[in-house]
């Protein structure tokens, strides 16, 4: 078991359109993750959510070091991670825009004020009220893992997954898990 991180060189690994050209058929929850700061409220797309440990209960996310949201997140000490209901694509094209300062995005939606101050998008499927746990290098991405402290369900309902590029709801019920 290797307990060092392996140095990258260049070149190494397949190339990125063929890398991205075979990520296009995972399929992938969609998230906002919302934190608020001296600046105001922040919001970002997150496709890269998953849960990562029961006990403590934690969860992950990749945010890309170049776009403008990533020091805020990384700094904040809370945040809040809200999966989105297949009919709120809208909010996941909204929290994607890198155009946007995090009044923009906020402006024209419904959202409520946690106990922390944070922004909670209203009628996400669920919510993951969240303490940043800890934070490690991911190439050109940091992967930012949260400790769970609260966990709010919506009213029932699918979420919406990203696949080949584009939203889709989830089908047909085709196997129990045994």
């Amino acid at each position: 078991m290797k307990s060092e991180q392996t140095k990258y060189l260049k070149g190494q690994g397949v190339d990125t359109d063929r890398f991205i050209s075979g990520m296009r058929h995972v399929p992938t929850v969609v998230t906002v993750v919302t934190m608020a700061d001296d600046a105001g409220n922040w919001g970002i797309t997150i496709g890269s959510f998953v849960s990562l440990s029961l006990d403590p209960p934690l969860i992950c996310f990749n945010v890309q070091k170049t776009i403008a949201i990533h020091d805020a997140i990384v700094d904040t000490d809370h945040f809040i991670v809200h999966v989105l209901r297949e009919d709120q694509a809208n909010l996941s094209d909204l929290f994607a825009r890198s155009d946007l300062s995090g009044e923009e995005q906020f402006e024209s939606i419904e959202y409520e004020v946690s106990e922390k101050g944070l922004p909670v998008l209203k009628d996400a499927l669920t919510t993951f009220h969240c303490s940043q746990y800890n934070l490690l290098p991911g190439g050109d991405h940091s992967i930012l893992i949260g400790l769970v402290e609260r966990v709010s369900n919506g009213n029932p309902g699918r979420p919406v997954v990203y696949h080949q590029r584009a939203y889709h709801g989830i089908g047909r019920h085709i196997a129990d898990h045994h």
